[in-house]
């Protein structure tokens, strides 16, 4: 992985339980930009019980170990990494059996304690969801997981409404995790309609967004109506990468592009009259002014915070009306 902001598409179960439509996803999401194709591993007996609405959801949208088997090995064709949230303990026995290189924990199994420990004694590193949850839970899951050997845990900020609304998306939360957790890493698994969300995440520290994606939002299936269709993908990767760019480095020094303003468009000691040398200098006789710094050495400009240093002090040499006054001109004493 490198380390700019990782964009996963999240594919889930918008394959509808067709390994021919992941592989269509698998291959959209790499003509996307998408750094990562995220899939559903679950057995759906294993996960939901007797009874639910869930239940024949679920059952339609299943992937065999095979078939997933397939897909992992299309992604590494296509040349996008293939990851999985593992949705019960079946479902983690698929990605281990598959080695998947990131394990995703949903935000309805952040209590799920048994599921916790077998993750994080896979060693694998994971993507920890906390849409609907409370600090003492974050807390306690990310506990569970390190001491439990997982590899680096990313913690998600997230809003477990689908699509999420604007004044529900609490992103400071954000904020909030980077000063509790300050040696995680924090992600954002955005909900949102458009990009707005993930361009506001990024900015505030997240190092991995995530999106429902899809080949065409007008597919049967659950989350295929609000996730987003490849060209509203493509133009999420855009705003994250614009956005990623834009940031550039905390250091707040003069940039490159800045030098030639900050050489020309400062104000630098020049002489209001003519001044002889030997002469003493006095304030009504220099102004800071803009100046054409291309015909004169910068290193030797004086700046107008060195102005009282040289009112007083005496010319070294014949100083002309409108020219600069450098520091070969004034005899300092």
């Amino acid at each position: 992985m490198n380390t700019s902001v990782r964009i996963i598409a999240e594919g889930e179960i918008n394959h509808n339980g067709d390994v021919e439509l992941a592989k269509k996803l698998v291959e959209a999401a790499h003509a996307c930009g998408a750094d990562m194709i995220k899939f559903q591993c679950f057995v759906t007996d294993s996960f939901i019980a007797p009874g639910s609405s869930f239940l024949p959801i679920f059952r339609q949208n299943e992937l065999t170990l095979d078939e997933f088997r397939a897909v992992r090995d299309h992604a590494a064709k296509t040349g996008i990494t293939m990851i999985s949230t593992a949705g019960d303990l079946d479902g983690l026995a698929m990605i281990v059996d598959l080695d998947l290189p990131v394990i995703k924990v949903g935000s309805t199994n952040i209590t799920h304690v048994s599921l916790l420990r077998a993750i994080a004694a896979t060693g694998k590193p994971v993507y920890l969801s906390t849409g609907a949850s409370t600090m003492d839970e974050i807390r306690d899951a990310l506990a569970i997981l390190r001491d439990g050997g997982s590899g680096e845990v990313t913690v998600f900020h997230c809003t477990v409404q689908y699509p999420a609304d604007d004044d529900a998306l609490n992103l400071r939360s954000i904020a909030t995790m980077r000063d509790a957790f300050p040696d995680v890493p924090i992600g954002y698994s955005d909900h949102s309609r458009g990009a707005t969300a993930a361009a506001a995440a990024v900015a505030l520290g997240a190092t991995v967004v995530e999106k429902h994606f899809t080949t065409d939002r007008a597919l049967p299936g659950p989350d295929h109506g609000f996730s987003a269709d490849p060209a509203e993908f493509a133009a999420y990767v855009a705003t994250v990468r614009a956005v990623e760019k834009m940031l550039g480095s905390a250091d707040k020094v003069p940039t490159a592009a800045e030098q030639a303003v900050r050489l020309n468009g400062r104000r630098y000691l020049t002489a209001m009259t003519d001044i002889a040398a030997g002469e003493t200098i006095a304030a009504p006789m220099i102004r800071p002014r803009r100046i054409d710094a291309s015909i004169v050495d910068p290193k030797t400009l004086i700046g107008p915070d060195q102005e009282d240093r040289v009112v007083g002090t005496v010319a070294a040499r014949a100083i002309a009306a409108g020219a600069a006054i450098t520091a070969a001109d004034i005899d300092f004493g």
